[in-house]
Order: C-alpha cells, then structure tokens, then sequence
C-alpha cells in the first residue's frame, strides 16, 4: 500500500492484458496474480473488483444527471460523500456553471461537457468508491496540459496508502512512481526508477529523449 508502479512500452507491448488480467476480465493460462498472498482466481470475480478502481483513457459516462453519474462508483452514496468527491477533484468549478448543478442531465458519452471534465468526474467517481488497489490506465492522456497538472495534484491524494498501478505512453505521468517496468511483446524488459533508467540505453530512455525534444 503506498507504492506506485508504472508500466510503459510500445503498442502491443501488454500493458492493457496486464489490466484484464488484475480484473480478471481473462484469467492466465500458467502461473498467477496474488494480492496479499491470495490467488485471485479463487476470488469471487465481483468481490475482487469492488476492491479496485479502474480509470481508463476512454470515460464511461452514461445518460443521466451528473450527480447519478459520480454516484455510480458507491452504491447508496449520500449526497455529503458525492460533494467531498466532486470537490477533491475540483468539479465544482465547472459543475456550479450549470443552472441544475449537480441535478444537471448529460447524455451518454457526456457530449456536453469537455475531456478533461469527463476525466474529472470518472475519477471523482473512483474517489467515492475508495478503492484499496488503483489502476490508471493513460488517464490523463487526452487532457490538455493545465488541466493534466490539475488532474495529477488530486490523484496523488487519491494513491496515498493504495497500491497504484499506472499504464502511459508519456514519461510526465510516471516520473514519480516507486517502480517502472517497461514491457516489450508480453515481458518486462528494464525495470527501475526514472532517474536511473533515463541513464539506461532502452525503450524508456528513446521515449524520454523524443517527448522532451518535443516539449523543447
């Protein structure tokens, strides 16, 4: 608990099969996941994935009122423990722009609303749900850069004392992590600290030097 652990590599590399595989959206087919020591494939599936928070690059949002939307992450949510999860991810500042408010209706997708907002509310809805084991899978990707910094400040808050997971392409989003492994057709290939493996001839230091470069 406490740890972050990132996971980059190139498209294909397995990053995404690793979060199927911590959901048990698919099982493997040799070896096993243990969480505290337990195999999850003794797990009840829906036990096991109430313990987990999952924030994807795509929001999920659904046809209703904002309010319903963020509440989705905790059944029988009150209202007070909505509002502390819309404030920890500074939703208010675009939600109280609408006459309704929280009572304010989206459509599926969330059509009316920009992608960093979407990004805002599915993890306010990961927030409510207090997960003991975070997965971030590129979900600050599609954000512009005010708002990813934005987005960054609150999830360090959100991965304090929960094992974090991090799938990215973009080496800002897992520079502070305990932990980097980077993945190459299924395996892990280097593993380290930033600092050590920009000092490594390998993947991570080819992504490192060309989005700086881009950045310059």
């Amino acid at each position: 608990p406490g740890q972050i652990t990132a996971f980059v590599g190139p498209t294909g590399a397995g990053k995404t099969t690793l979060v199927n595989l911590l959901l048990r959206f698919c099982d493997p087919l040799s070896g096993c996941i243990l969480i505290g020591g337990k195999d999850i494939g003794a797990l009840n599936a829906q036990t096991l994935r109430s313990t987990i928070g999952y924030v994807e690059q795509e929001v999920r949002l659904f046809s209703g009122t904002i309010r319903t939307n963020i509440a989705y992450g905790k059944r029988g949510a009150a209202t007070a423990e909505i509002e502390q999860a819309e404030e920890a991810m500074n939703c208010m500042e675009f939600i109280r722009r609408f006459p309704e408010g929280l009572n304010t209706r989206i459509g599926a997708g969330g059509m009316q609303i920009s992608g960093g907002q979407k990004q805002r509310l599915a993890i306010a809805r990961t927030i409510l749900k207090n997960p003991r084991i975070l997965i971030l899978d590129d979900a600050t990707s599609s954000v512009d850069s005010e708002t990813e910094e934005l987005i960054q400040r609150a999830l360090s808050r959100l991965m304090e004392g929960r094992s974090s997971f991090i799938i990215a392409h973009r080496v800002q989003s897992v520079m502070r992590a305990d932990k980097i492994l980077v993945l190459e057709q299924g395996r892990i290939v280097q593993e380290g600290i930033h600092r050590v493996l920009i000092q490594e001839e390998g993947f991570y230091k080819q992504i490192f030097d060309l989005q700086f470069a881009e950045m310059a």
